[in-house]
């Protein structure tokens, strides 16, 4: 396709993905941007293609590469917030702090209040260089729009929390919002050891890819690819059938609260609008990170190796909430870590940080996660 029509964008990004998390398999010693960069090369003038592409460096964390394209544009339009709003993120990867201050300042002014994804960005920015005020505007201009936003209220809470203010207890009570429940086998299956050795081997058959997502929290490890749930698998069927009454005998006991982002939005059950396994090899984890399109987040534990499972004074393998993204070196501790256990869910509000401590094992930690809306 690529080589058919060489200034089709979606085209250069799928390609760029499959050799991002199959490229050491099938081609091993190629760059999974190259073919987007000779394109680009090529078809200088293209501007969605160069959007594009400079978006995928960016993702990819190769911000240095992408310096000289945004730089070259903004001779020319000077003005662009979108250049100016990628050339902030690109020296903040390259931490250049003080000069991506002035990007993101620039591009404010142009931009105004109203691009909810920028300001969240900004309030990142704000928290690398120590502008909590910054941050905390930001986000609560976000929440003004969209009360709903998950990351906006993620930095919300970090925001208070770095100021002692009592609301970051409030929004985040992780003691109660946090959920650890045991999800019974099926009928169909005589034990819970039958039902997860079964779900195993299916879910394991999916892992083909030789590493993560460019986009995503998992580090040393795969995720699968489209809906999990939705494939034509009678196993997964009935897997999320028990997901969904756990969840729903969960939500029961949650209290109320007509002011609480989360509370607030409870209902009897809800539907999926996302869904993936992860496999984490030896040394994986997820980075800290919140879901920014759920309401409710989740962790179903299908297989850990024996260092999960042992009762380690290191916690390897733990799921921790509370400790922000790691990039923005705000240096605080994880408020609860919670030791997963084979057959048992986790569940919690889309905006809580959230992420693993490494482990070393010789067997993988296997996972099912979705994402929620309230019905």
């Amino acid at each position: 396709l690529c080589a058919t029509h060489p200034e089709f964008p979606q085209g250069h990004e799928t390609l760029a993905n499959l050799l991002w998390e199959h490229g050491e398999k099938y081609a091993p010693g190629e760059d999974p941007l190259g073919g987007f960069a000779e394109s680009i090369h090529r078809h200088p003038a293209h501007r969605l293609l160069k959007d594009r592409y400079v978006y995928l460096l960016l993702a990819a964390r190769r911000a240095a590469e992408a310096l000289p394209i945004i730089e070259q544009d903004l001779r020319s339009e000077p003005d662009n917030p979108f250049r100016l709003w990628q050339a902030a993120t690109a020296f903040d990867d390259i931490n250049e702090h003080s000069t991506a201050g002035l990007f993101f300042a620039k591009a404010h002014r142009l931009l105004g209040g109203s691009n909810r994804e920028f300001l969240n960005a900004y309030a990142r920015h704000a928290f690398k260089v120590g502008r909590m005020e910054l941050a905390e505007t930001c986000a609560s201009t976000v929440i003004a729009q969209a009360p709903d936003d998950q990351e906006a209220w993620a930095h919300l809470g970090t925001a208070w929390r770095l100021r002692g203010d009592a609301r970051e207890r409030w929004l985040c009570d992780y003691e109660q919002l946090v959920g650890f429940v045991e999800v019974p086998a099926p009928p169909r299956f005589g034990s819970t050891d039958e039902f997860l050795g079964s779900l195993t081997q299916e879910l394991s058959a999916l892992h083909i890819a030789s590493r993560e997502p460019v986009k995503q929290s998992v580090r040393g490890g795969s995720q699968t690819s489209g809906r999990l749930f939705g494939r034509e698998s009678p196993l997964l069927a009935v897997t999320q059938h028990a997901l969904s009454v756990a969840v729903e005998r969960w939500i029961e006991k949650l209290p109320e609260d007509p002011r609480h982002p989360f509370l607030s939005r409870k209902t009897r059950s809800g539907r999926i609008v996302g869904s993936w396994s992860v496999k984490l090899r030896s040394s994986g984890r997820h980075s800290n990170h919140i879901h920014p399109l759920g309401w409710m987040s989740s962790a179903f534990y299908v297989s850990l190796p024996p260092t999960v499972k042992a009762d380690s004074p290191d916690q390897a393998g733990w799921i921790q909430f509370g400790q922000p993204l790691e990039e923005l070196g705000l240096g605080l501790a994880p408020r609860r870590l919670v030791q997963p256990k084979p057959g048992y869910l986790a569940l919690f509000p889309s905006y809580f940080w959230h992420g693993t401590v490494p482990f070393v094992d010789t067997e993988p930690r296997l996972t099912i996660a979705f994402d929620m809306q309230p019905l």
